[in-house]
């Protein structure tokens, strides 16, 4: 008979998504169970980390073991794209990561365990089954077979396992071929990015000496290729780029590998039951550098989330509904920020690999904004656009998603709750009546300080939230 496992929370999958969430609810109190099928450290094709990772690491308590690690601090990255040169400088506080994924993914496991997370690696985890009494989940570990029950399922399995996925692509697809070599003389701890005829380049350095060489490509310039023509093709393409070109002199570390890079969205509303964090929820462009991040901060919503429809289950609606959207707005802004770096390289380069990633897809692209772009003057008497509309929506807190009034407008890709550090459903309210600029300025700055009451207002103004009294009176007379 097989053994049995209690848990709240079951979280499937060990990598940054899987093993923040599971440390998060642990955090919160609750029992998590999390199932890794592999033994870590596993390999995995390296990463560049932007500064603005840190704290989210200091969040989580692991940035003294990240700097521990010894991973390299980059220094910044070199562009060659859209026709021109390019250095990016990096903080010299907290400077971006070039880190080994397979360390890097063991400290957070790590600190899952530390924090309470019960975790069985190495343990093959098959098809979850609802039951009346929550999930069940049969387990394959070196001490035999087991059942896991839990309340909650947590997907963090990556793309590229099953569990019910409806995967929707968010770009067109993209595929990497990538080797590591020995780092050329002065390579540098910058990562380097540059633009081909119909693929683009990135490479850096990793933390063993070695270089990791991306080349990514349409997937279609694959297909039928054996291993060693595509190899081949890796290496031609290698030797056309100005930035990479010097590994071709030195030790090829290992065999040229692919993997698929092109972003995806999960489409299955999440539930009561069960949410998908990481990859197993959405992907972006690896132009980014920020998979990882954007996961890690996903599992941290997705901890605050899982608390709340496990403690306060009538507030199951707003939560899931926060959670459904926080996704869409992480999937549709990395769509229109990749489709604007795609776009700058096809004003030079007119081939199709460019212009098909020049714009989102159809189902990403968002209608343009209608913003206000005159200086607001002193004299102006404002009132509230009958568009903006104030509603009850969920907004993240320490341990739940509480309810709260966020404000709604044509203008916005999302409801808003905040800005500056002030909540603006009291300042929207406040606008009931016409008021002068300077009116609103000074009521506002007893609240929230002149600094942050004069940022609101500009961006309110811009955004045609608010908008000169005397229109909206003439539009009310007109037939």
């Amino acid at each position: 008979m097989a053994a049995e496992i209690e848990a709240e929370i079951c979280v499937i999958g060990g990598g940054p998504a899987g093993a923040v969430t599971a440390m998060r609810l642990a955090q919160l109190g609750r029992r998590v169970c999390l199932l890794e099928r592999a033994i870590f450290p596993r390999p995995h094709i390296g990463e560049s980390l932007p500064s603005s990772i840190w704290p989210i690491l200091r969040f989580l308590g692991v940035d003294e073991a990240m700097k521990a690690a010894g991973f390299l601090q980059s220094s910044g990255s070199v562009l060659m794209w859209g026709g021109t040169f390019e250095r990016r400088g990096e903080p010299v506080d907290d400077p971006g990561l070039l880190v080994d994924r397979g360390q890097f993914d063991a400290i957070l496991l790590d600190a899952a365990r530390q924090s309470g997370v019960r975790v069985l690696q190495p343990a093959r985890a098959y098809r979850p089954r609802r039951t009346g009494a929550g999930w069940e989940v049969p387990v394959l570990t070196a001490q035999g077979k087991s059942r896991l029950r839990a309340d909650l399922l947590v997907d963090a399995a990556g793309k590229h396992a099953g569990l019910g996925r409806r995967f929707r692509p968010a770009s067109a697809p993209l595929m990497a071929l990538y080797a590591y070599w020995q780092a050329p003389p002065g390579f540098g701890a910058q990562a380097r990015v540059e633009a081909g005829d119909a693929h683009w380049y990135w490479g850096a350095a990793q933390p063993d000496g070695t270089v990791n060489a991306c080349i990514f490509i349409d997937p279609s310039d694959c297909t039928g290729l054996s291993p060693a023509a595509r190899r081949d093709l890796y290496l031609n393409l290698l030797a056309r780029s100005t930035l990479l070109a010097g590994c071709l002199e030195q030790a090829r570390m290992g065999p040229v590998r692919r993997c698929d890079a092109s972003s995806q969205c999960e489409l299955t509303p999440p539930a009561d039951d069960l949410l998908r964090v990481g990859e197993a929820s959405f992907s972006v462009d690896a132009l980014s550098s920020q998979g990882v991040q954007l996961a890690m901060a996903q599992a941290m919503q997705a901890a605050v989330v899982a608390n709340t429809l496990l403690t306060r289950p009538s507030d199951t609606n707003i939560a899931l509904g926060f959670y459904s959207e926080r996704q869409r707005e992480r999937v549709e802004t990395h769509a229109e920020l990749a489709a604007a770096f795609y776009a700058r390289h096809h004003e030079v380069s007119s081939g199709p690999f460019w212009s098909q990633r020049a714009r989102p897809l159809d189902w990403l692209r968002r209608p343009p904004a209608d913003l206000q772009n005159a200086e607001l003057s002193k004299g102006e008497v404002l009132r509230r656009s009958p568009e903006a509309k104030l509603i009850q929506g969920g907004v993240q807190g320490d341990a739940y998603v509480v309810r709260s009034e966020i404000l709604t407008h044509p203008n916005l890709p999302r409801a808003v709750h905040s800005l500056a550090g002030a909540e603006l459903a009291p300042l929207i309210s406040d606008l009931r009546d016409p008021r002068s600029v300077p009116d609103i300025l000074q009521r506002w700055s007893s609240r929230i300080g002149p600094t942050s009451a004069a940022q609101v207002l500009r961006w309110l103004w811009h955004t045609k939230i608010l908008v000169p009294a005397g229109e909206l009176w003439r539009n009310r007379g007109s037939p």
